[in-house]
């Protein structure tokens, strides 16, 4: 989201989301989890709010990233409790959340490759 479509908006959640788009962009997710929490810090009582947003991020880069819907739907459908696994691993630190999204990322590609594959 550019920034002038965060000004104005009185909720600390735009600006953060829209620093979640840039990081998931570059594939930053050490600075996704370092945003995570500078933004925990200064705004305790909204973590629930930017945290229930993570995975739908998170599942959104992958599908862009890898060019698959099928791959990532396929991937929430044999590991469905991935989503929680990655609000709890960016709950623990940016190291917990980099490793799980590295593993998660393997398991994405493995799956593109899979649907990719001829008949």
């Amino acid at each position: 989201m550019p920034a002038s479509q965060t000004q104005g908006h009185h909720s600390p959640l735009v600006p953060l989301f829209a620093d979640f788009d840039a990081k998931l962009a570059a594939d930053d997710y050490k600075g996704f989890a370092a945003a995570f929490a500078a933004f925990v810090k200064d705004n305790e009582t909204s973590r629930y709010l930017a945290l229930e947003a993570v995975p739908f991020k998170i599942a959104d880069h992958l599908t862009t990233k890898f060019g698959s819907s099928s791959a990532v739907t396929t991937f929430t459908l044999r590991r469905s409790t991935w989503a929680t696994e990655v609000q709890n691993a960016l709950s623990s630190g940016p190291e917990a959340f980099v490793k799980l999204i590295d593993e998660i990322e393997g398991q994405v590609v493995e799956l593109t490759k899979a649907a990719k594959k001829p008949s």
